[in-house]
């Protein structure tokens, strides 16, 4: 019988939630933080699912998910156990919600380049991510819920063992293997966050090992079957709908008493970082996630299934049964690069490859067709970039001349990544600016005339110049968009979102619609992107000086992430890579790499919810984050420093390792004094050597106009700097020069076994080239007048030439070989 206890303590908690939700809605001028809108981010509009669905979808999820268990243990428990039944209800059904609408927002955009088992896969694994901000909230709507169950008639004690808690423990035991190898096989190790963790990690996946899989199964069915068993003695009846409603919540709790342990496991390691802000964060919501969703399926089977709870040992043996196959069936992992037939050398630049790891958990590597092992390590050049203009007399950027790419090759670089801007390549829909490819074309011969690689870069910051809104009225503590760079006015979508920044740029609600409307596709506009990459990478698909493409710079968070900035970011990746692959084909040329990106956060806070691995079958993947850590991320404004140098590039090494893709840092970069930061960027130099990765640092030579200097600067550029009243230029400061231009192999047979520079003078390497390599010839970079003093072993033909800036060392290399150079 319904008591008007039950409906008193559901409509409370009804109401209390939504008046929260309003009220965050109204407080937040991002709507990054509201569980749902924000000011200045309109609910509804005509964006598409992603708009809409969070309120008509997402919403109606989490008001039931929260009324139902509320009103059933009101009816049958004291008002302590209503508060944390609701307490418990609220997370899980954020964490519901915030999966049915993600999985609504990315079904229009199931299809080639997408699949609904995936999206349904991310959308779940990573909804606790949302769901941690109902820890809060649910607590309020608790303390309603169970105030109002109070003024009522109090359920008569519980019976004793009148709880069957071994039909659902049983029923768990087979929920949890079968998702072991089907949708959680990649929730932790292997996932959108599985490169946060470092070693062991107690998780219910396959992908987490043997050990990992039973440490993390034992512990979720343990706290399950206490929560389940701690429920049922406070309950005065245990029909279907009641030990259903247990079932959730029970599983919740032990998805959130996992992620705490995972959390606490994780933040054992002394550092000198805060990373555990991050690893309690990704372990409480990916906990969070799994635990809402084995509760969901586990109570639907309970109640499917009531009438057979008899049969306890049938059930209990399949479960035993499935469980025992996790181990054996384990997670498949993305396919790695194939290992080519290499090609005799050219006698010029080479087309470049991604080159196998030499064993299953190793890192791929940048490569040339040769079977060569390269290091791409150079500058990002902005020189191309539509940037915004806050004063058209003063331009943003610098002419790109000879001259630039001449010091750059007297610093030992061999790559530039060359910013390139949409909104020049395609100003008018449909149009391309032949004019425009013809500058890149010309950058790209520059650069190529002194041995120096490029990566075209699709560049962007906070989405486009049309952002732009300098006579915005706003308030709550943001300011203003300025304007930046990236796509043209025409594909610039806000829908009348507030044009005001708030903390960053990238965190303006017309940014995140903006990016909202390109992820989904909205009037074909990530269409006309995908086409432009076609129109680039036929202009180049027979030149081995571009090294490849860079799908897109920081790609912003759009208004539904990780759904956007993850899920659909992978999606968008797959297109283009595809749409670049044709037009390779079609124009009879080779294979260039694919660079792609995390989102915007990475470079941010140094973690980020990226796309899954397996995101495309495309095998001539780079993974290029931009490790900001200690530099301009947003912890240090907060006084943190949540991933240190050399976290960050540690844990991008683990995310390439799980893409199966090699590893560049496409972007990074200090801005101060550089007598001070000269330090760090020593220390990522040092620990780019120990990965034997390249990258590119930021930026070549910035004109006075740059969003990026202030109106009031002097100067402008941190490596090449202007002086904004003359025009001059000064040399690259010491500080970082010489890190950026210390000794390095440019290219060597084999795979790199070890490197170690010194900025100030001294190289040592030791590398394998197994068999008879195609192209035995190493080519290695030391700076300095003077002709370094070389020992070496396994090289022959040793010689040194002398070029600008300083040496070029080759030879031929065979088997185990080793070469130190010194001053």
């Amino acid at each position: 019988m319904i008591r008007i206890t039950q409906i008193r303590a559901a409509v409370t908690a009804v109401v209390i939630l939504v008046a929260v939700l309003a009220a965050a809605a109204v407080a937040d001028p991002s709507g990054l933080l509201a569980p749902i809108g924000g000011r200045g981010l309109p609910l509804l509009g005509t964006g598409g699912v992603y708009r809409w669905a969070p309120l008509v979808i997402g919403l109606p999820v989490l008001l039931a998910g929260t009324a139902l268990p509320t009103f059933v243990v009101a009816g049958y428990a004291a008002a302590r156990w209503v508060f944390a039944a609701a307490w418990v209800a609220v997370i899980g059904a954020g964490s519901l919600a915030t999966a049915a609408s993600g999985f609504a927002s990315a079904l229009p955009m199931v299809g080639p380049h997408l699949s609904a088992g995936s999206a349904l896969t991310y959308a779940l694994s990573t909804s606790g991510f949302v769901a941690i901000k109902f820890l809060l909230v649910g607590s309020l709507v608790a303390a309603g819920a169970a105030l109002a169950a109070r003024f009522g008639p109090r359920p008569a004690p519980a019976g004793a063992g009148s709880f069957p808690v071994a039909f659902p423990l049983t029923v768990m035991v087979m929920v949890t293997g079968l998702a072991a190898i089907g949708p959680a096989a990649h929730w932790w190790h292997g996932g959108p966050v599985g490169y946060a963790f470092d070693g062991f990690l107690a998780a219910p996946g396959a992908a987490n090992g043997v050990l990992g899989f039973l440490a993390g199964t034992a512990l979720f069915l343990a706290m399950f079957a206490g929560a389940a068993w701690s429920a049922g003695r406070r309950l005065t009846q245990a029909g279907p709908l009641v030990v259903s409603v247990t079932v959730g919540l029970a599983s919740v709790v032990a998805g959130l008493g996992l992620g705490v342990v995972d959390a606490v496991l994780a933040a054992i390691p002394s550092s000198t970082d805060q990373w555990w802000v991050a690893t309690s964060l990704i372990s409480v919501a990916t906990g969070i996630g799994y635990g809402a969703m084995a509760g969901l399926v586990g109570a639907a089977l309970v109640a499917v299934g009531w009438r057979l709870r008899s049969r306890v040992l049938p059930v209990a043996a399949t479960g035993v049964l499935v469980l025992a196959l996790v181990p054996l069936i384990g997670a498949p992992a993305p396919a790695g690069p194939p290992a080519a037939e290499e090609v005799a050398a050219s006698g010029g630049m080479e087309y470049l490859r991604v080159l196998p790891a030499r064993d299953g958990d190793g890192l791929a590597t940048i490569g040339d067709v040769t079977g060569r092992q390269v290091i791409l390590r150079g500058v990002n050049v902005n020189q191309l970039i539509d940037y915004h203009l806050r004063d058209p007399a003063v331009p943003a950027t610098q002419p790109l001349t000879d001259g630039d790419f001449e010091q750059m090759a007297a610093m030992g670089f061999n790559v530039i990544r060359l910013g390139m801007s949409w909104s020049r390549l395609e100003p008018v829909r449909g149009v391309f600016d032949e004019s425009y490819l013809q500058q890149i074309r010309a950058a790209v011969a520059g650069a190529k005339a002194h041995g120096i690689y490029t990566v075209l870069d699709m560049h962007e910051d906070a989405w486009g110049n049309a952002i732009a809104r300098p006579a915005e009225e706003c308030g709550g503590g943001t300011t203003p968009a300025r304007g930046w760079d990236g796509a043209p006015a025409w594909a610039t979508i806000t829908d009348g979102t507030a044009h005001c920044e708030f903390l960053a740029r990238d965190l303006a609600p017309a940014v995140a619609t903006a990016f909202g409307n390109f992820y989904t596709d909205r009037d074909g506009i990530q269409s006309e992107l995908v086409r432009t990459w076609a129109f680039v990478a036929k202009a180049f698909a027979n030149e081995p000086a571009v090294a490849g493409y860079d799908l897109l710079n920081e790609p912003g968070i759009g208004a539904n992430p990780p759904i956007s900035s993850g899920l659909l970011l992978g999606r968008y990746y797959d297109a283009a890579i595809t749409a670049i692959r044709q037009a390779e084909q079609a124009a009879g040329g080779h294979t260039h790499l694919a660079f792609f990106e995390p989102s915007v956060l990475w470079s941010g806070l140094g973690f980020d919810a990226a796309p899954a691995p397996g995101f495309t079958g495309d095998r001539q993947l780079v993974f290029a984050p931009h490790p900001y850590s200690e530099s301009i991320s947003m912890d240090q404004g907060l006084g943190l420093t949540i991933a240190s140098i050399e976290r960050n590039l540690a844990t991008s090494a683990r995310a390439a390792r799980a893409y199966r893709a090699a590893l560049w840092f496409g972007e990074w970069g200090w801005f101060g004094d550089p007598a001070v930061d000269g330090a760090k960027v020593r220390r990522l130099a040092a620990a780019q050597d120990r990965l034997g990765a390249g990258g590119a640092f930021w930026v070549w030579r910035q004109g006075c106009g740059s969003p990026e200097t202030g109106a009031d600067a002097t100067t402008s550029g941190n490596l090449v700097a202007v002086d904004c009243r003359t025009g001059a230029s000064a040399p690259p400061p010491e500080g970082f020069a010489r890190p950026l231009s210390r000794a390095y192999p440019r290219a060597l047979p084999g795979r790199l076994d070890s490197l170690t520079s010194d900025p100030d003078g001294g190289l040592r390497i030791t590398a394998t080239a197994a068999g008879e390599p195609a192209n035995c010839q190493v080519d290695i970079w030391v700076p300095g007048a003077t002709m370094p003093r070389l020992t070496t072993t396994g090289i022959a033909e040793l010689s040194s030439a002398q070029v600008t800036g300083g040496w070029r060392i080759s030879g031929c290399a065979r088997g185990a070989y080793t070469l130190a150079a010194a001053p």
